[in-house]
């Protein structure tokens, strides 16, 4: 597999978890946030999100495994990860301040783990995760 169709799955890997991130966002806010209170539907949506990016780079970890020369699934799952976390990052703070309008502060303050705001946690997952994947199938 080339590079470019690497990346290019990988995008659209990544598309698919930003999709149901926005929808995880939503539910949170909307369900398990007014239910349960406002941290308790920002730790709901960090560990959903966590263990849902998890799975999905095991599944294209495993994906690339048979497609890839023997040699490069390592260095290729850290690219993706590094990949993912760059989408990820410029997608919050673009779409989430131009179509979203969520305010800059905002955006900042989710960086803030200092204070209990877990969105790092999230941007680490799709860092690592599909290195630890390719670690933790042995491959």
């Amino acid at each position: 597999m080339t590079w470019a169709a690497h990346l290019g799955i990988a995008l659209a890997v990544w598309v698919g978890m930003v999709a149901f991130a926005v929808g995880n966002g939503f539910l949170g806010e909307l369900v398990v946030g007014p239910r349960l209170g406002e941290y308790v539907g920002h730790l709901y949506k960090t560990v959903l999100a966590v263990a849902v990016i998890f799975i999905v780079s095991r599944y294209f970890v495993g994906y690339l495994s048979v497609r890839v020369p023997e040699g490069e699934l390592f260095m290729r799952s850290v690219v993706t990860g590094v990949f993912w976390m760059v989408l990820s990052m410029n997608f919050e703070f673009l779409a989430g301040h131009y179509v979203f309008g969520f305010p800059w502060e905002k955006l900042f303050a989710d960086y803030r783990i200092w204070q209990g705001r877990l969105w790092s946690l999230v941007l680490l997952a799709e860092l690592v995760s599909p290195a630890v994947n390719v670690r933790l199938l042995g491959l």
